[in-house]
């Protein structure tokens, strides 16, 4: 395949008929931002691939929001996501080892018993904003029981999450002040919880990377880095998220009436969901060297703009890939990425959204919406605008 070959397509389209079009004619296209991937299988090539690397990705988001010099910026060059080599490593593996899914399953009683607290909380259950009454609620308690910060907290690390991640991947540049802020706000509030809790460890989260300092592995810096990133990550998308799983499962109230009837297909819609909408609807990468890609030279430098969403509907892994069917077989999704940068934190994820739909099957399955599920989408992500429900 030569550049000739490729097809040119809008940098940032979130049209999904566009990159369908594309993508009949190539797995790979081009835009005015670089290379873009539209297929599956080369998808996870590049996801994979040790010299496209991920911290850049992160630090772009950066310098497209304007912070590109100072303490802030020193502070956010120390987070995982953004660090390569050995140093993402050192910070990588102790968060890996609290993530594995082994670990993550002794969370189940916990995230059911959270789920079933909130929603013993709903006034009226006749008309619920879900993403504010469930889904913003459930991940911010579950960071404060991993942490061990009260649980009183919960409302002030979902602001936080959301005033950090927010701008940062709408790439809103009039919210750069409140990103700012959040971001002095959560390194504040990490470093206070961490200096209370070295007098009382546990076997929370921040126990263990007190102990990992305490062992050389990570700086004090470092620590409160990777508390911040903890705080961030594991909130905002998890949010939308289980948002866009509700919203998919209601559009088609038979969809919903199914889970109801038989609980075990939750992970299945879970999964489905994901695929059809997912969170993030784009992964980039930056080559740090040439590299091929099934046989396709990509020079040192270039971007290379995984799109999630089209190849999560790559016909050639997933039959009528437009419809909705939980019966397909296991395939990994590509919003989790892939190889040294996958999403620690995915099996969390799923747990949290599993659990969620299945409290509200069993208590309220007669759940509808009322108003249409609305979503904002971009080029980065979905976020849910609207989930108006009558859980009765």
């Amino acid at each position: 395949m030569t550049l000739t070959d490729v097809p040119w397509i809008t940098a940032g389209t979130t049209d999904l008929r566009e990159l369908e079009k594309a993508r009949v004619k190539s797995w790979i296209a081009r835009s005015d931002r670089g290379y873009e991937v539209l297929r599956y299988g080369p998808g996870l090539g590049v996801l994979e691939h040790p010299s496209l690397l991920k911290g850049p990705s992160f630090l772009k988001r950066l310098d497209d929001l304007g912070i590109v010099d100072g303490e802030l910026r020193r502070f956010w060059n120390q987070v995982v996501t953004t660090t390569e080599g050995d140093q993402r490593k050192r910070m990588r593996v102790p968060l890996a080892k609290l993530l594995r899914p082994m670990q993550i399953s002794k969370l189940k009683d916990t995230v059911r018993q959270t789920v079933h607290d909130i929603l013993d909380e709903v006034d009226d259950p006749t008309d619920v904003a879900l993403l504010d009454a469930l889904a913003w609620k459930i991940p911010s308690r579950l960071y404060c029981h991993l942490v061990s910060a009260p649980v009183e907290l919960a409302p002030t690390v979902a602001r936080l999450s959301d005033s950090v991640l927010g701008p940062l991947l709408n790439n809103e540049l009039d919210r750069r002040q409140e990103f700012i802020d959040a971001t002095w706000e959560a390194i504040a509030l990490a470093r206070d919880h961490i200096g209370a809790r070295r007098q009382d460890l546990g076997d929370d989260f921040t126990s263990a990377m007190i102990r990992q300092e305490e062992a050389g592995d990570l700086t004090e810096e470092e620590v409160h880095a990777e508390a911040v990133a903890i705080l961030t990550a594991s909130i905002d998308n998890t949010v939308h998220q289980i948002g866009i799983t509700f919203g998919k499962l209601l559009e088609e109230p038979s969809r919903w009436q199914d889970v109801v009837a038989d609980p075990a297909k939750i992970p299945a819609a879970t999964e489905e969901a994901i695929r059809l909408r997912p969170r993030f609807n784009t992964i980039f990468r930056l080559a740090a060297e040439d590299v091929e890609i099934d046989g396709f030279p990509i020079e040192a430098g270039a971007w290379v703009y995984v799109s999630v969403r089209a190849s999560q509907r790559d016909p050639e892994v997933f039959n009528d890939p437009g419809t909705w069917r939980l019966d397909r077989p296991t395939v990994r999704q590509m919003m989790f990425g892939a190889g040294p940068y996958n999403c620690l934190g995915q099996h969390l994820a799923r747990l949290e959204i599993n659990e969620a739909v299945l409290a509200v099957a069993q208590r309220f399955p007669g759940l509808r919406l009322t108003e249409d599920f609305t979503t904002r989408e971009n080029n980065a992500v979905t976020e849910v605008t609207r989930l108006q429900v009558s859980l009765v």
